[in-house]
């Protein structure tokens, strides 16, 4: 029973479930946290954490990334909705085919998108700010680097650009990492083949050698 809890409990950790999981409850947490003093929060033009830089801004996005809109509120939440459902299966499908070959930095950085993806999908089916008296249904934003960037975002689409970035870091790593190797091993490669070409040649000289004796020794009965 031990062995088997251990079992288990080892199968979670690596998956990396739990950070997916983690990810979601803190996303959605705090933006409930945002949304219950989102009144103070707008009255107050935001809460400056870092004066110039960062601070906690109530933003209700039904755009996609970036401002991108269709125009119509409705058809950006369908589109989304529908987007993001479909890249989640696409990741929890390969997943579980490819799951034995994907290692724990890949998991890793799969959950966290899924975990992101979803996070903002709750939002758009749920959520309304009805205090606004508006019909208007999108992502929570709160964290605004307003110093440096003018769109709002939130630990959702934090945790799909990080994981986003990781894979990218870790491709060229591994990348450069295999170019050495390789760089490394051509030339015991190239080394290997000029000593094959000079045992040949000395076989054949050794050959000549043999079959001309061998003529002198005719020559000579």
């Amino acid at each position: 029973m031990k062995e088997k809890f251990l079992k288990t409990g080892k199968w979670v950790f690596e998956s990396f479930i739990w950070l997916g999981v983690l990810l979601l409850i803190i996303d959605f947490v705090t933006k409930q946290v945002v949304v219950a003093n989102s009144r103070h929060i707008i009255s107050e033009g935001g809460i400056v954490l870092i004066p110039g830089f960062l601070r906690i801004n109530y933003v209700i996005n039904n755009n996609f990334v970036f401002g991108l809109s269709t125009g119509n509120d409705l058809t950006n939440r369908i589109i989304f909705c529908i987007v993001a459902l479909v890249i989640v299966s696409i990741i929890i499908f390969f997943l579980i085919k490819k799951w034995g070959n994907i290692g724990k930095y890949y998991r890793a950085c799969f959950m966290m998108v899924i975990a992101g993806a979803l996070g903002n999908v709750i939002d758009r089916i749920f959520y309304t700010p009805e205090f606004l008296n508006s019909t208007v249904q999108g992502v929570v934003d709160w964290i605004d680097f307003y110093g440096v960037w003018k769109f709002n975002f939130n630990i959702a689409d934090s945790s799909v650009v990080v994981a986003a970035f990781m894979l990218i870091i870790f491709m060229i790593i591994t990348d450069v990492i295999e170019a050495r190797i390789k760089a490394k091993n051509t030339p015991k490669e190239d080394s290997k083949k000029e000593e094959t070409v000079k045992l040949v040649s000395k076989t054949e000289q050794e050959k000549n050698k043999y079959l001309e004796a061998q003529k002198q020794e005719n020559k000579d009965e």
